[in-house]
């Protein structure tokens, strides 16, 4: 896609007018026309002031550069990298310090890449009982494939429905390809139409994950972290989602297991 096609498509996605943009990347409007339409070549500094406008994250930014032909200004390393050896040091003592309760490292696109010793336990006694999950670690797909997560989520209506809006509000903010893929899959294995027409309704002050494993019910509600700081692709789209009792049967679960610290932040 040409960069002025690119840059239209977020504009019109945040529901500007190329004056409201133009005003707040202190470009005038008829210069940001021209670039839409091709008929100018931004600057490499005009553009991340446009994408700044935006609001654009490190991976979109890059990608507007790209397009017009200039060099991308963030990195784009791989969790394994030696470079994110803080950061994984960092994920690991969130993950450890949460025991004994879940918690798992996501991408933006929901594929789970590190999970603490609870989290995989959990998962294992889900394998046990119900027999090999499919080959996907995409926490979503999982959560709605009728051999994964599906058959033990007792609520599983509401919380499909509300992951389902959690994904139409974030391709509304940002059409990522791979987001709109798991979205088409999900249309494959579930009535997306019915599950939107339900809104979730509760008198609770949050959604509850409620679960029955080998004859346990659990019950929680779960947090987002992310880096506050990231100047890097990867690091900037990774996400810590963790799990808390939501009443006493799931707390004295959970502690009664005897975690070991040691084992967690494993690579799923």
């Amino acid at each position: 896609m040409e960069p002025g096609e690119l840059l239209s498509d977020w504009r019109k996605t945040r529901r500007l007018s190329q004056l409201e943009l133009a005003g707040r990347a202190a470009v005038s409007s008829r210069h940001l026309s021209f670039v839409e339409t091709g008929r100018a070549r931004a600057s490499a500094g005009l553009l991340r002031r446009l994408a700044a406008a935006l609001d654009l994250n490190c991976r979109d930014t890059n990608q507007l550069l790209i397009a017009a032909g200039h060099a991308p200004v963030y990195g784009e390393t791989r969790l394994d990298d030696p470079a994110m050896a803080p950061v994984r040091e960092a994920l690991t003592v969130m993950l450890d310090n949460h025991l004994p309760y879940p918690a798992g490292v996501l991408d933006a696109q929901w594929n789970l890449l590190l999970a603490n010793d609870a989290l995989q336990r959990l998962i294992r006694a889900m394998v046990a009982e119900g027999g090999p999950l499919p080959a996907t670690g995409n926490l979503v797909e999982l959560v709605f494939h009728p051999e994964g997560f599906k058959p033990f989520i007792l609520n599983w209506d509401t919380v499909a429905s509300m992951l389902l809006r959690r994904l139409r509000r974030d391709l509304d903010l940002r059409p990522d390809p791979l987001l709109r893929r798991l979205y088409r899959r999900l249309e494959d294995l579930a009535d997306v139409p019915g599950l939107l027409g339900d809104a979730p309704a509760s008198a609770d002050p949050m959604l509850t994950l409620q679960m029955m494993i080998n004859g346990q019910r659990l019950t929680t509600f779960s947090t987002l972290a992310s880096f506050g700081t990231a100047m890097d692709v990867i690091m900037e789209e990774l996400r810590i989602e963790q799990y808390f009792p939501a009443d006493d049967a799931t707390r004295e679960f959970f502690e009664n297991l005897g975690f070991h610290r040691a084992d967690a932040a494993e690579p799923v």
